[in-house]
């Protein structure tokens, strides 16, 4: 009798599992089941497509013959509302019902937007989705100042964006440095010098504290009193793992749905993977990890064995003309070497962090030509031997 095996979500994580599945020779019948009525495509190009330096053309993951070569059943536009953890079987939106074999959960977050007053008037919206994309677009074709809520990665690429279709933004930051996590001072102030050159305003180590506005959006009221006038308001303030329909199924949830090194939730037969899965107290929020994990659930759903290691991950930004790369741990003590290269002239800026002759952290602005040498030794923890002070210079190791 044949295996059914139902993905629950059509994003990135669940589409990378179904074609890695195809790919390693699993028979079963697979179908997804998804929220968006579209088919599954690439979501962290939309800040590309935004800005016009891609076409949508582009974000489509899979092809249609793809899925019906591979007999894929797509249930897109009618999301799952009840999950039966005990019974295997799922409840849609539309009323479909259906029992699987097994369950692969891959719902991905939410966009996290601060319960502040005025923040449901329209004109205040995330940036998520296609729909967010054609929101965005309409609204600068009426409207001239847009206001983005967190410099973070997707802040700022949201930023860059809608700078590019014509709109004055300001990029309002609750920490005193753009991205914060990935970055130091320096290189913070070296990107936030870059956004402020193509008209980006931006104001960091402020807070929202509300929205104003009647019938719509109008602005934004700072803690410290000061008002920004703005119609779009674009909060970029974090994610939160999209399991609330679970809850009462059955399932271990604490921020995320409970997997194990399998990705097996408490609930034999069904799994999760991707932004909605809690490994070890820690939920993802970039691609390289749910990669990781789709590879290892597809081990796992045929019988091989496999575990999941989390490992460090590098973080890009995506803003034509200005490069920005950082991978590993920046923080250093006596026991590591710190080593700087700044060309403030040129825009360039680079940072390494050694420990035990292996390369912690790289940190780089301006000059990414090293970044995948550089990804691959943190990922690996390989020794730098005498390599160790030429490694910024660009010294190759076998």
């Amino acid at each position: 009798m044949t295996d059914s095996l139902a993905i629950i979500g059509t994003g990135m994580a669940g589409a990378r599992l179904a074609e890695s599945l195809v790919a390693e020779g699993y028979r079963g019948a697979i179908t997804m089941i998804g929220e968006e009525r579209v088919n599954p495509y690439n979501r962290i190009q939309l800040s590309s497509v935004l800005a016009g330096d891609k076409t949508l053309d582009g974000l489509p993951l899979l092809s249609e013959d793809w899925y019906r070569a591979n007999r894929i059943q797509l249930h897109c536009g009618d999301p799952v509302v009840a999950l039966d953890a005990a019974e295997r079987e799922v409840v849609t939106a539309s009323g479909w019902r259906q029992q699987f074999d097994r369950i692969v959960i891959a719902t991905g977050s939410r966009p996290y937007i601060p319960a502040i007053h005025g923040n449901n008037l329209p004109g205040v919206m995330a940036f998520r989705t296609l729909d967010d994309i054609a929101i965005m677009q309409s609204f600068a074709e009426q409207g001239e100042r847009a206001l983005v809520v967190g410099g973070g990665l997707l802040g700022l690429e949201a930023a860059y964006g809608l700078n590019q279709l014509g709109l004055d933004v300001t990029v309002v930051h609750n920490s005193d440095t753009l991205m914060n996590r990935q970055l130091d001072r320096r290189a913070a102030r070296l990107l936030q010098q870059s956004l402020e050159g193509r008209g980006i305003r931006i104001l960091t180590g402020v807070r929202s504290a509300a929205v104003t506005g009647t019938e719509r959006a109008g602005g934004l009221q700072l803690e410290d009193g000061r008002w920004l006038a703005g119609e779009l308001i674009v909060f970029a303030t974090g994610i939160t793992p999209n399991v609330e329909v679970f809850d009462g199924s059955g399932l271990e949830i604490n921020r995320g749905i409970v997997v194990d090194d399998q990705m097996r939730t408490s609930a034999a037969g069904i799994y999760a993977l991707g932004e909605c899965a809690e490994h070890n107290g820690i939920t993802v929020g970039i691609v390289a990890p749910i990669w990781d994990q789709a590879s290892v659930l597809t081990e796992t759903l045929l019988g091989r064995p496999a575990r999941y290691h989390p490992r460090e991950h590098s973080t890009q930004l995506k803003v034509s003309g200005i490069d920005v790369f950082s991978a590993g741990n920046l923080k250093t003590d006596q026991h590591s070497r710190d080593i700087l290269v700044s060309d403030p002239l040129a825009g360039v800026y680079r940072r390494l962090v050694i420990r035990d002759n292996r390369l912690q952290a790289a940190l780089l602005f301006g000059d990414k030509s090293q970044c995948s040498q550089y990804e691959a030794l943190i990922g690996s923890g390989q020794l730098l031997g005498a390599h160790e002070n030429q490694l910024m210079f660009g010294a190759a190791l076998s």
